[in-house]
């Protein structure tokens, strides 16, 4: 009996693969178009008594997002950080993803923040000083999806904006997004 290469096996497995050469259905070409993938950015939050947008994925053609989040990650100085929510940016015009009201002020290290309904409202926050839950109104999911499209000619990113009075403010997070391709050629990545 002869036993297959390693090559072999990953091929047939195919998991050593490009997302770019995933075969045609296959298990991650299963996972690619109904699962999604995930990605990761993070972002150290720096401004100095004002407000600050922070670039985290760039979208190309047209994906489907299926959950938004961010956690604390550090928290050096953050007393007072206001008006925090996620937008799009396409170099001109930004467009809510989220209310520009959420309130972090003094939030713990782990404390997680998501959007879990429509852009007109105040994206959902568990502080984890106390054990917490975060749920929609009216729906049944955590988290709310929406879909991203790129504006013809122009970089179009998903940003993480803040209002802070500290002087300067001094913490990180990682924002987190968990999306679907919608037609070829469109994806998500990390700034």
């Amino acid at each position: 009996m002869t036993t297959p290469s390693t090559g072999a096996i990953e091929r047939a497995l195919n998991n050593s693969l490009q997302d770019s050469d995933i075969e045609t259905d296959s298990i991650h070409d299963y996972n690619h178009r109904t699962i999604g993938e995930t990605v990761s950015k993070v972002i150290t939050l720096t401004a100095n008594g004002g407000s600050e947008s922070l670039d985290c994925f760039t979208v190309t053609g047209c994906v489907e997002i299926l959950k938004l989040y961010g956690q604390i990650t550090t928290a050096d100085t953050l007393t007072n950080l206001t008006g925090a929510y996620f937008n799009m940016w396409d170099g001109t015009l930004a467009t809510a993803i989220t209310k520009n009201d959420g309130v972090l002020s003094g939030m713990a290290i782990g404390t997680t923040f998501l959007k879990n309904a429509a852009a007109s409202v105040t994206m959902g926050i568990a502080d984890n000083a106390t054990g917490a839950i975060v749920e929609p109104a009216s729906d049944k999911k955590a988290f709310a999806p929406f879909a991203a499209i790129k504006k013809t000619g122009a970089t179009t990113t998903i940003r993480f904006t803040y209002t802070t009075t500290d002087a300067p403010i001094a913490a990180t997070m990682t924002i987190y997004c968990e999306y679907r391709e919608i037609g070829s050629g469109s994806s998500l990545v990390a700034v």
